[in-house]
């Protein structure tokens, strides 16, 4: 799906897709978020993956900040913003739904590798089954909001969000705070 040329796929692609505002977006791009909450949060509280609790940390004030960068922005960019093509809709659902499910997959495969070859303090949560079926979830959230939106910005909002809310007060876990 990506032309011979990279660099014009990627300005058309994820370019535009930064240029297309999260508030335009259509209503249905959301659709999946609250199945998406459901899923998450009675897998993660049912496998002991969630736990409520704020996290208190001196840096605590600044991590919605960089949880917005990394994984949100960085992720979403690469998994959705390079891997679905921004006008994939006008080559039917059916295109649209494997380029979503391929998406997803190669976001769910890059949790285990992550861990595995970059992050080894990570391997038992990365690896986790239940942890992997929250992370495909996601992605399938994620890949639906920006084929629908063709805005990057909503599903980094989507994930941000998903982040913060589970690192500040659901127990995450936070990289940053392991460095």
């Amino acid at each position: 799906m990506m032309s011979a040329n990279p660099g014009k796929y990627l300005s058309n692609n994820l370019g535009q897709s930064f240029l297309a505002s999260p508030f335009q977006a259509p209503l249905n791009a959301w659709a999946l978020v609250p199945v998406f909450a459901i899923v998450a949060v009675s897998v993660g509280f049912g496998a002991g993956l969630f736990q409520f609790g704020w996290l208190d940390s001196p840096i605590t004030p600044v991590l919605p900040i960089l949880l917005f960068v990394f994984p949100s922005l960085l992720e979403e960019a690469f998994f959705r913003g390079v891997l679905i093509p921004r006008n994939i809709l006008a080559s039917g659902h059916v295109k649209a739904a494997w380029s979503v499910a391929i998406s997803t997959l190669v976001f769910v495969v890059w949790h285990p590798f992550n861990a595995l070859a970059f992050n080894p303090t990570a391997i038992s949560l990365f690896l986790n089954p239940w942890f992997l079926v929250i992370v495909g979830a996601m992605g399938i959230t994620c890949g639906y909001a920006y084929v629908l939106s063709r805005s990057i910005w909503v599903p980094v909002i989507i994930h941000w969000a998903t982040v913060t809310v589970w690192v500040l007060f659901l127990g995450g876990r936070n990289l940053v705070l392991e460095l």
